[in-house]
């Protein structure tokens, strides 16, 4: 698979994206007619993937271009880390409302052993530090944070 191609499963159709930065391979599946994008280890709920192969510039990009899609469009990472997560993005921006929200609403899901996914652009936007960044340098400072946490 490579940018520009397609896959169909069925009646749905979806495009293929390079979303190098995790790794330099790394591909996303967006079905835009569903609102679905399958994400891989790009995009996390309320994180991104280590920066194995790529750059901090790669992966920047890759995450924009993602949150770009339609709010609506749900999320499928490959991931559940979703909770951990939280608890790096509260410590990243303690003043955000949302992401204290968002927190309480994970934990509570993930006591009850209940999965968080999908998840949202809409959700992303709001409460995803990375993707909330605002420039590669500010991405680069937040995952060298993470990579320590």
């Amino acid at each position: 698979m490579k940018e520009g191609g397609h896959v169909q499963i069925g009646d749905h159709v979806a495009e293929v994206w390079e979303v190098p930065g995790h790794t330099l391979g790394h591909v996303a599946l967006v079905f835009r007619d569903d609102r679905i994008a399958f994400v891989g280890d790009t995009m996390f709920a309320m994180g991104c993937g280590r920066l194995f192969e790529g750059t901090p510039e790669q992966m920047f990009a890759s995450l924009q271009r993602i949150a770009a899609l339609p709010p609506d469009t749900k999320l499928y990472p490959a991931h559940e880390y979703t909770l951990s997560n939280a608890r790096f993005a509260a410590d990243a921006e303690p003043g955000n409302e949302a992401i204290a929200e968002r927190l309480r609403h994970v934990e509570r899901e993930r006591a009850a052993d209940r999965i968080t996914l999908p998840t949202s652009v809409a959700d992303e936007t709001a409460t995803n530090p990375f993707v909330r960044a605002a420039d590669v340098d500010d991405f680069a400072r937040l995952r060298a944070w993470k990579d320590r946490y």
